[in-house]
């Protein structure tokens, strides 16, 4: 999975190089003081709530994702070798996905369509399918957890929160997860 994210942002990346379009600029900028950095993190902090009360609202209206939390129990990391993995592996899916869907795919569609909210929608839309071995529930579920970082990468016209939050939600809920699953609490 690693170096399937690795690959599909280099071939992004090659493509951006081939139209002059930089890293950073599809990322938002660079940091310019201290002050940058810690408006980023605690931007991806209060999203990580938000996200976090969506997803268990969505939750309670879609009902538990029995497929979903099926194919990603058997992902979740269960001793240190595994954890160091995952937190690699983690790391990697918020910086490239992030990359990929809302910088590279969400700009693109914004181009084609000239609507934000367009772009936006059908970003989170592949975002979705592109994790249908959650299952139906969980395509719905990712699909509006895309839809929020889109909104925050068009409002923060930045990459970095999106990406910091992704990466700790995952290596967050997988370590977590892992723990509950090696204790058989689910």
């Amino acid at each position: 999975m690693i170096a399937f994210e690795l690959a599909l942002l280099l071939y992004v990346c090659l493509g951006l190089r081939l139209a002059g379009t930089q890293v950073r600029d599809v990322i938002g900028g660079k940091w310019a003081a201290v002050g940058d950095v810690a408006r980023d993190i605690g931007t991806a902090v209060l999203f990580w709530l938000i996200v976090a009360g969506v997803l268990l609202t969505l939750e309670k209206f879609l009902g538990e994702n029995t497929t979903g939390l099926g194919a990603v129990k058997t992902l979740l990391p269960q001793g240190p070798v595994e954890i160091a993995v995952w937190i690699v592996l983690c790391t990697t899916a918020g910086f490239c996905e992030e990359f990929i869907f809302r910088g590279y795919l969400q700009k693109q569609l914004l181009a084609l369509t000239g609507r934000v909210d367009l772009a936006i929608v059908f970003q989170a839309i592949v975002f979705g399918l592109a994790h249908m071995y959650q299952g139906f529930k969980g395509v719905i579920t990712i699909s509006v957890y895309g839809a929020m970082f889109g909104v925050l990468a068009a409002v923060r016209k930045s990459l970095r929160p999106g990406m910091m939050q992704h990466a700790g939600q995952d290596i967050f809920s997988g370590i977590v997860g892992g723990m509950l699953v090696r204790r058989h609490y689910f």
